[in-house]
């Protein structure tokens, strides 16, 4: 606070710990900031914002301050540091401070004559001005700046602006990646991975178990097989007696059929050779030999039919046998053990868990597919008319939930900010029409729109100041920057 530089500046400021020696009010007097070169008017304002109006502010920055400045404005410290901003500042301040001071009278009473009536007549021309109207007030020229903020964690995939470049409501600015959706297909990949080893293994654990089941049941169909036709050969031999004679099974029962329309003639019976076998039918009276049964002979023996009563004839036939229960059973035992074989991949699929396996596998996927086929991008468009400033990301960095991604001056929104001490709050109200001197003494007509209830600013002369805005009222004002100061005239 001892530097020959803060010691030319006005008093009311104050040492703030990351930007330096600020004011907490607007000076009467402020130099223009533009004056170093690479100051555009949009840092100018925003330094202003800051409390920082002169050079000599800019001179003592340090380090420390360049870096809080530089976030504050949204631009790199090395941009700071290589346009060498306080180095320029320094400069400017020695131009000013190295001019010669003027020479005082040589008698000190001339001197104070002087300084005397020149209060008088300062005096006297305030008080005359004073009674025609009231002093006026400084005011800055500034804009309203919208905010566009993260609204969900994301990823800046392009960047279709450049800072300074005049934008339209709902022209496309960035273009985002949601990192939750990215999140979600990552983990829904992983999750369809995980089932797809989980089905493999479990197939092959269903085939294992197949194999050894396919073959036990063939075991047991065919040892079922084997005793089927084991127990129809043993039928076949037991119905056939070693005389040549039918063999009846027990239980059966002999069909005769008797007919007592006539008594066939006694004829000569044939002599009946070793070896074969003959069947006889009462019905017919006639014999017949089994194929292959006889010896190989051109003689035929004549066959004896006996005689039977003329009233009646009677006949042997093959007797009907009682269905076997075992030969059933076996039979029953086969179709049970072939529809269990034919039901046995999906039996063993079910078991084992191949099919419910299969559908987690198949809905995972679907849900995949369907992630997928929504769109992850997100496009940030302008809400509305002004001029970009500085993007604070890169394309490809991420970005968290409610960080500041870039600001927009609407410049079709200007106003005046003035500071009017509280003891004269009574001049102004709302809705009253106020006179602004723009650069170049153009005198235009304003409206005060707001008056805030308390004032939280302190000027330097320690009264309490209230921030006044004034909107445009009348004719449009000239295309001035922002941040250009502008004298208010309030009249009574």
């Amino acid at each position: 606070m001892e530097s020959p530089i803060i010691a030319t500046m006005p008093r009311g400021h104050r040492m703030d710990r990351s930007f330096g020696v600020v004011y907490d009010g607007v000076p009467e007097c402020a130099d223009d900031l533009t004056q170093v070169s690479c100051i555009r008017t949009r840092e100018a304002v925003l330094l202003n914002q800051l409390g920082i109006y002169f050079l000599g502010q800019i001179a003592l920055w340090r380090h420390r301050e360049m870096s809080a400045i530089a976030e504050e404005l949204q631009i790199p410290v090395a941009r700071i540091i290589d346009e060498a901003w306080p180095e320029q500042a320094k400069k400017l301040c020695r131009l000013t401070t190295s001019r010669p001071p003027s020479a005082l009278p040589a008698s000190a009473l001339r001197t104070v004559s002087l300084l005397a009536c020149a209060l008088l007549i300062g005096f006297f021309t305030i008080y005359l001005f004073g009674q025609r109207r009231n002093q006026p007030l400084t005011g800055v020229l500034s804009a309203d700046i919208t905010t566009i903020r993260v609204p969900a964690p994301s990823r800046l995939t392009h960047i279709q602006i450049k800072p300074g470049e005049e934008v339209f409501s709902g022209q496309p600015l960035l273009t985002l990646e949601k990192l939750e959706h990215v999140a979600f297909i990552a983990a829904q990949e992983a999750v369809v991975r995980d089932l797809e080893r989980e089905l493999k293994r479990v197939e092959a654990q269903a085939a294992i178990e197949l194999e050894w089941r396919t073959r036990d049941l063939d075991r047991e169909l065919s040892n079922v097989r084997q005793r089927m036709a084991t127990r129809e050969l043993d039928g076949t031999t037991a119905s056939r007696a070693p005389d040549g004679r039918q063999n009846r099974p027990a239980g059966s029962v002999p069909i005769r059929s008797v007919s007592s329309s006539h008594t066939p003639q006694p004829k000569p019976a044939p002599r009946r050779r070793s070896g074969g076998i003959i069947f006889f039918s009462g019905a017919t009276d006639q014999s017949s030999l089994v194929p292959g049964q006889l010896p190989e002979s051109s003689e035929r023996e004549p066959v004896r039919v006996a005689e039977l009563p003329r009233s009646s004839v009677v006949s042997d036939s093959v007797a009907v046998s009682e269905p076997d229960p075992v030969l059933e059973s076996l039979r029953s035992e086969q179709v049970r053990l072939e529809s269990v074989r034919a039901s046995l991949p999906a039996t063993v699929n079910e078991a084992v868990g191949v099919t419910n396996m299969k559908a987690q596998y198949m809905d995972a996927r679907k849900q995949l597919e369907s992630m997928m086929a929504v769109s992850r991008e997100v496009s940030v468009t302008s809400p509305v008319y002004g001029t970009v400033g500085q993007v604070r990301y890169r394309e490809g960095d991420d970005m968290q939930a409610g960080e500041v991604m870039l600001r927009i001056l609407h410049t079709d929104r200007r106003y005046v900010t003035a500071y009017l001490p509280t003891r004269r709050v009574y001049e102004m109200r709302p809705g009253q029409q106020v006179e602004l001197r723009f650069p170049g003494n153009e005198l235009f007509q304003g409206q005060v729109v707001d008056i805030p209830m308390e004032a939280d600013v302190t000027g330097i002369s320690g009264d309490s100041l209230a921030a006044v805005r004034i909107e445009p009222a009348g004719r449009l004002w000239p295309n001035v920057p922002v941040g250009t100061q502008i004298d208010v005239i309030s009249s009574r």
